[in-house]
């Protein structure tokens, strides 16, 4: 198999200040773990968190982000959008280039440094989003497009790619043109899926685009120079990024080493000067002088019914399991802060927190458990069930203390399995649909909280729950029709509301990433989930 190129990390949030800087940056290696090797580096296709923090790292799209969260000019100096919000207009920057490669310019021809165009230009992007949305292509992120007008119709095959609202004005003016007014869509820009492509390029890599440091280029802050096999990759500061006297780290080596006892100390012996934790090693090294810690949450262990299941297709059955779940006697037993909504409090609405927006919310509680599993029961023409619950080994304790609850409140009527399996199996099962109910970690990949919610309409792809609800598709869509600021976030809240009311899911707990930082680690930046990081201001003393 051909693969290499790099996989970055999975890594922390912390907003520190830079505390140095000096033209040209600096002759520090950063060193991180990450825990395996990267099966491939292509922008349009990768899924995987590890992947995607390469992309942010030796890519860089029309925007990128600042130390406060916020979208600052990348490939793109400068941007306006019409007053309906519908039109985006983006100025490019004249001296952003790609960085190609001896390797890499072979496949161009003998003469690619006279032939080839290494400038980034509107073309570039306007082939990259394409290409993302061809169905062949099956990106995993193609639904962060879904706004841009025409964007659901060609990613269905329905129409011409030609028709999307994206072209090219000339080389340096790219025009995107939306069905909706996103107040997000600026941050959603930031997905590896946004990443501008060389069509050029592109083709002369006959298929192998991104599965090796030889079929790719780069126009980012950093460039793959070398990829072990399963031993480490090294990205080295790019001489060709138009910021290159601003990139802080001559280099970052991610070391692949999945032993995760050994990070923290690691860290303290100055080997790592970032590594991922458990929450017990944060907390041992959160008490110590000088280490940095921080946390970040996108995931929520949540209980997730299959709605599409010949039980719980039945709202009444699902809203009797819920009603009899006791929350605070799992929390309290297990150590668990109640899970504050389906949306964790990573997602953003108009650039700012929704959690912190809207609070919290009280989950299904409505009704007598007993009163609507007979109604229930009834509907479905039944007079008891027997339902497998799937779960990790990790909480198999949780699962079947909540079994014995669902006995006790429910009786012989609802008689509950649990069925232990390895993640991989589980993730499997849930997203095609071969389960009745899991306990099961719902990570959200998105920044927005539309999208969040977006994943639990009827027509898509990653809604693991198979729910089919036609109100609750018309509440999410009413979202993309406000622009308003508060509107858009009360059309949110509505949406969220409704969603917990149909219960086709049970957020319990908010599971949080932990990371730890060496002595005199500053300037890691973050996007607003924590999911990617980007190194470019990184200082290590």
């Amino acid at each position: 198999m051909i693969k290499r190129t790099v996989a970055l990390i999975t890594v922390i949030i912390m907003l520190v200040s830079l505390t140095a800087c000096s033209s040209g940056g600096s002759d520090k290696q950063i060193y991180f773990p990450i825990d395996e090797d990267p099966e491939f580096l292509d922008p349009q296709i990768i899924s995987s968190d590890g992947a995607k923090n390469i992309i942010a790292n030796c890519f860089e799209g029309l925007v990128t982000i600042d130390a406060e969260g916020e979208i600052i000019p990348g490939c793109a100096e400068s941007w306006k959008i019409t007053d309906n919000g519908l039109t985006y207009t983006f100025s490019l920057r004249r001296d952003c280039q790609w960085r190609v490669s001896d390797a890499s310019g072979a496949l161009l021809g003998e003469n690619y440094k006279e032939a080839f165009d290494a400038r980034v230009t509107a073309d570039d992007f306007v082939f990259a989003f394409k290409r993302a949305l061809r169905p062949e292509t099956r990106s995993p992120g193609a639904k962060n497009l879904y706004c841009i007008k025409n964007a659901v119709a060609v990613h269905n095959g329905n129409v011409s790619e030609e028709k999307l609202g994206v072209t090219a004005k000339d080389d340096y003016t790219l025009v995107i043109s939306l069905e909706w007014a996103d107040p997000d869509f600026l941050y959603s820009l930031l997905d590896a899926v946004c990443m501008p492509c060389n069509e050029e390029f592109f083709e002369a890599t006959g298929g192998r685009y991104g599965l090796s440091t030889k079929y790719l280029l780069y126009n980012g802050p950093f460039y793959i120079s070398n990829w072990a096999d399963d031993i480490a990759i090294t990205v080295k500061r790019n001489d060709k990024y138009y910021g290159k006297d601003s990139v802080i780290p001559a280099s970052v080596y991610f070391s692949m080493n999945n032993e995760q006892a050994t990070r923290k100390q690691k860290i303290i012996d100055d080997i790592y000067h970032v590594a991922p934790l458990t929450e017990t090693q944060a907390q041992e090294l959160s008490g110590m002088n000088k280490y940095g810690v921080r946390s970040y949450s996108s995931t929520v262990l949540s209980l997730v019914f299959n709605c599409k299941d010949g039980v719980f297709s039945n709202a009444d059955m699902r809203r009797a399991a819920a009603a009899s779940f006791d929350f605070d006697a799992v929390y309290a037993k297990h150590g668990m802060e109640k899970a504050q909504g389906i949306i964790p409090e990573s997602m953003i609405v108009s650039g700012d927190s929704y959690r912190n927006s809207v609070g919290s919310l009280k989950h299904y509680s409505n009704g007598n458990p007993d009163a609507l599993l007979t109604k229930g029961l009834e509907a479905i023409g039944r007079k008891s069930v027997d339902i497998t619950l799937l779960c990790t080994a990790e909480y198999e304790d949780m699962a079947r203390e909540i079994m014995q609850t669902w006995q006790s409140e429910l009786g012989v009527r609802f008689n509950v399995n649990v069925e232990v399996l390895e993640l991989s199996v589980l993730r499997e099962k849930v997203a095609g649909g071969s389960y009745q109910m899991a306990l099961y970690p719902l990570s959200y990949s998105s920044i927005t909280a539309f999208n969040g919610l977006a994943r639990f309409t009827t027509d898509n792809a990653n809604n693991v729950c198979n729910f089919s609800s036609r109100i609750y598709d018309e509440k999410v869509a009413v979202i993309k029709t406000v622009s308003d600021k508060k509107a858009t976030v009360d059309a949110t809240l509505e949406a969220e509301k409704y969603l917990i009311s149909a219960c086709p899911l049970i957020p319990i707990s908010e599971q949080k990433d932990y990371y730890g930082f060496g002595k005199g680690v500053s300037g890691v930046i973050s996007n607003p989930t924590g999911e990617i990081f980007y190194f470019r201001s990184t200082l290590a003393k």
